[in-house]
């Protein structure tokens, strides 16, 4: 597994799209709702859903007054039109076809039409919640429920992280490491145990498929990226079996939420790798992208 594979996308779309269309018995919003006009100004549309977008960012005044919903719908529409008069004087002056600007829009376009696309996948092939019980079911009703005892230094970059490591390499404690490292909340005061740690629950497959392959006593010996950060593991004890595990119906709302976000980060990544294979790229970012995932 590549460290370097994981990108924003893939971690910030696996919980955006829970929220969206990733589960079949979701009640999607109709994609018209909130095309109609709002504004026009000089015959250019201003949609309903750019004021609410919009008043989301006006919960104060100028002054720090609380502005209340009306208010902050008042105080959105002023400022789209005031953006929307100098976007068109912008257009006029041919701003819009200054490379530098024509970039910035093009980085825009790509982002939106990507949650486009995903949106769309997953209403086409949802994570649906039947899908992920029977898998959940299969695992319990044949013991492959299991728990592990883990540690973990958690830092915000790989070069922190292979710094640990390097140091665990040289003796060091991985205790000790992580109470001086660790910027997992409570992890500086315990030396980073996280606990009996279930693999299967946790929401991010990157750092739960990286315990699965430690035995007892071992630690990664490579950086493991998550949206969290980077992750360096110390598995203390197990695997065991959890007893009794609870049925999918019986677990909380927390742990079918981290079912649901794993499923929808693997298919997202299994999304990519094939769209990857097919696709031609080149440029000296690729090449250097190429170079650095394979160390």
């Amino acid at each position: 597994m590549s460290l370097f594979k994981p990108a924003r996308l893939i971690f910030g779309l696996a919980g955006l799209m829970v929220g969206f269309t990733v589960l079949a018995d979701d009640v999607s919003v109709p994609a018209s709702a909130g095309l109609a006009p709002d504004i026009v100004v000089n015959g250019q549309p201003i949609s309903e859903n750019h004021v609410t977008l919009m008043t989301a960012g006006f919960d104060t005044d100028k002054n720090g007054r609380n502005l209340n919903a009306p208010d902050a719908r008042v105080a959105a529409r002023t400022e789209l039109i005031t953006e929307e008069l100098l976007a068109q004087e912008a257009r006029k002056s041919g701003l819009d076809k200054k490379p530098v600007i024509a970039d910035q829009l093009a980085f825009q376009s790509r982002e939106i039409l990507s949650r486009a696309y995903l949106e769309d996948y997953f209403a086409k092939n949802p994570v649906t919640d039947a899908t992920l019980k029977s898998s959940y079911e299969f695992n319990r009703a044949n013991g492959k429920i299991v728990e592990f005892h883990v540690r973990q230094v958690l830092v915000q970059t790989s070069a922190q992280a292979r710094e640990i490591i390097d140091k665990l390499g040289k003796g060091s404690d991985f205790a000790e490491l992580a109470k001086q490292y660790t910027q997992d909340p409570g992890g500086q005061s315990n030396g980073g145990d996280l606990g009996w740690f279930r693999p299967d629950i946790f929401i991010d497959h990157y750092f739960s498929d990286a315990v699965a392959k430690l035995k007892k006593g071992e630690y990664t010996k490579a950086p493991v990226r998550t949206r969290f950060g980077w992750h360096v593991i110390k598995i203390e004890d197990g695997p065991r079996a959890v007893a009794n595990p609870s049925s999918y119906d019986a677990l909380d709302d927390n742990a079918k939420q981290a079912l649901r976000q794993k499923a929808a980060q693997i298919s997202i990544e299994n999304l990519t790798a094939r769209l990857t294979a097919n696709a031609k790229i080149s440029g000296p970012g690729a090449l250097a992208s190429n170079a650095k995932s394979s160390k």
